[in-house]
This record gives C-alpha cells, structure tokens and sequence, in this order.
C-alpha cells in the first residue's frame, strides 16, 4: 500500500519552502533579507516562495521592521492558526486525541478506554473515534497535516510500523498504512519517547536547546534522544533503549534476568512492590509519593535510589551525546521541584569530576502528562517543517 505524503502541493514538499518555514517558525517574525540569510537562499528566490506561501495562506504579514531609511521592510510569520495536526496516545488503560493549531493550541480533546487491543478492530474505533473529533472541532479537512501516533515500544517510522509493543500485546502491526486507508489522511507512528522528546522541540521552552535527552520514567524507561533540532532514532529505531542498562552494582533484581537496571528503580509498579516489601502495607502510587513527601523514611529511601539511578542514567547519556539539557517525563519529573534539582546536581557532580568545562540542565517535562500526546501531533509538524533532500532543479539559485 503506497503511503501517504504530509503534503499534497508541491510548494509545502520544496527544500526552500520548508526551509524558510522552519525558520520562521524557529525565529518567529523574519524578513526576507533576513530569510536569506539564515537560509541560504538567494533574496529572489525567498520572495518568490514567500509569496507563494502568502497566496497560499501560510504566511502573513505581522508588522513593518523598523528601517533607517527608504520603504519599512516586513516582518512575515507562519499563520499558527491556518494548518490543523491530530495527535494519538496509544496506551493499553487509555487513548488519548487532540486536535490543535501549529502553536500547539488544543481545539478539541478527548479521551477514553480503548475497549480492545486487537489491532484491527482497535484501529477501527480508532478512526472513527478521529473522524468523530475533526467533525467536533468543526475544522477544514483541507486544513489538517496529518494525524501522530505515540506508542509505547518499538516502532518502524519509515514503514510506520509497530514491531514490538509489550504494552499493547503487538508485533508487526502496520499502524500507519491502515489507519491511512480508513482517514484519508497521512498518518506518521512514533515510540512513546521520541514523540515526548518532540514535545520539548515544538512546543516547551521558547528557544530549547538543539541537543536534549526525553527520559521516559512509566511503566517503562526509555529516552528520546534530539540532537541538532532532528530526532535521533537509530538505524533500527531503537535508539534511547536505556531503560535496561544496569546501573548499580549488584543492585536489585530485574525481570529481564540482570541487576541493578534503571528500570527496576523507577518504574513505579517496582518502586510499590518494594515498598509493601519493606513496610508490610500496600500503597498505590499517590499514597507512596505522599508519604514520600512527608518524609516517612521507607518512602524517602526508594525515592532516594530512584534518583541515584536517575542521575547516573542522565550523567551517562549527557557525558555520551554532550547534551545541553535533559528532561524528566512521567512521575519522577512531576514528584517536585526539589527531586528534580537534586538531580541536576548530581549529574554536574559527575561531569565536574572528568574535569570537562560544561554544563547541563534536568527539567521535569515541560508539558507533563501531555508529554507523549502533545509529542505526537509535534512528530507531524516536524516531518512537514524538516527540509528533505532538495530535487536537482531546485539545486538552482536564481541570479535575476
């Protein structure tokens, strides 16, 4: 089945267009002078595609730049609001929807348990479930880029395949292609981690940083690693499997067969069946971070290795991939500000003993847990503002 492309107009598909789109969108207002500059573009060429953008709704207009003499040249931007995006979480308690504008505005959410796991019939409440949510948002088909999938596992991008999914029960389900054939729509699939990471990219800090690790801290540990501005999967996409990399010696036992892996110290469902361990009492997840906070010692220990092993895995990874900031998803980066900083600091503790000169930042997730949704409607803005190989003809720099 021939998938689907996120544009249908040659224009939004050119090198230079998405080029000047992404930096507008980057920089915020531009002129065109300064569009080509950033660019690389020659002036004739940025104003012949701007305009084009312009006729075609894309771009506007915001003011006139101040000028030192002669005509005030214009401050042009992306129309944030002309161009729609559906974002998916696909969990196995819960999917997740929203549909919102290019600056990450929600014009329609909703969520709801998925009734079923088996792919096909899942996949066909899914679009109608999609269908049902455009129709509510009461928005222009025409108007919509395509629709972003998070999924918790490992997941073919190009092919938009799910390959293995332990959440969900699935192996080798082509996600993309049939959803596609339902909405009439491109449909791009991304792991869980990646599509968070993604969610820092497009829509957390104003000017976030190029390089950043997401670290995913649910039911399972991964992390979505970007580095200059681009999404870093792996040949195989399986990039950022970090959640198994043992970490403490002759630490505690995990379920894949080693000891010490980051997993067992953060997921939650470990973290609790410790707890019940070592007190005799059950708590469910808010009543453990509760007590934690309150400083009852069984509770303050395990979140105590929690973040040993958190700032080990953030050390590593900022020392491997020289990161400038690193954010912690899911409930580890939403516990309090306090846990969060103490990690930061003891990732700098490491960096400073190599005797390297830099520095990096820990953040809890900007978005929190519209991390993964919010990542997954920014995995179809990025694939449609990322400039692909430019044709031949496009190569060509008009001199006139």
């Amino acid at each position: 089945m021939r998938r689907r492309r996120l544009s249908s107009t040659s224009l939004i598909r050119s090198y230079n267009a998405t080029s000047i789109l992404r930096t507008l969108h980057a920089k915020g207002a531009c002129t065109r002078a300064e569009l080509a500059r950033a660019t690389g573009i020659s002036p004739a060429t940025v104003s012949r595609i701007v305009n084009q953008l312009a006729e075609a709704g894309l771009v506007q207009v915001k003011a006139l730049a101040a000028s030192s003499g002669g005509r005030r040249p214009a401050l042009l931007e992306i129309d944030q609001t002309k161009l729609h995006v559906v974002g998916v979480e696909l969990r196995r308690d819960q999917v997740a929807m929203i549909l919102v504008n290019l600056r990450g505005e929600a014009i329609r959410r909703a969520a709801y348990p998925p009734g079923t796991l088996q792919p096909e019939a899942l996949v066909t409440h899914l679009a109608q479930r999609i269908h049902r949510l455009i129709e509510e948002a009461a928005v222009d088909r025409g108007s919509l880029l395509g629709v972003g999938l998070a999924v918790a596992g490992v997941v073919n991008r190009a092919e938009g395949r799910v390959v293995r999914s332990v959440n969900l029960g699935w192996a080798q389900v082509p996600l993309a292609a049939q959803l596609e054939e339902r909405l009439e729509l491109p449909v791009l699939v991304e792991n869980d981690a990646n599509a968070a990471a993604l969610s820092e990219v497009w829509f957390g800090q104003r000017h976030p940083p190029a390089n950043l690790i997401f670290l995913k801290t649910e039911a399972g540990v991964g992390a979505g690693i970007v580095l200059e501005h681009q999404l870093f999967n792996g040949p195989r996409g399986m990039a950022g499997e970090i959640g198994h990399i043992p970490l403490i010696p002759d630490g505690h036992p995990c379920r894949c067969g080693q000891r010490g892996c980051l997993e067992t110290y953060v997921n939650v469902r470990d973290v609790l069946k410790r707890y019940t361990e070592l007190t005799g009492r059950e708590a469910d997840q808010e009543t453990f971070f509760r007590r934690a906070a309150k400083g009852e010692p069984a509770a303050r220990a395990l979140v105590e290795e929690a973040r040993q092993a958190l700032t080990l895995a953030s050390a590593h990874v900022a020392l491997l991939l020289d990161v400038e900031a690193i954010f912690i998803g899911g409930v580890w980066g939403a516990f309090s500000p306090a846990f969060v900083q103490e990690v930061e600091a003891g990732v700098q503790r490491v960096i400073d003993q190599t005797g390297l000169e830099k520095s990096v930042r820990v953040h809890g997730a900007s978005l929190g847990a519209d991390a993964d949704l919010m990542g997954a409607t920014g995995l179809v803005i990025d694939s449609w503002l990322t400039p692909h190989a430019p044709d031949r003809s496009e190569l060509v720099r008009e001199s006139w």
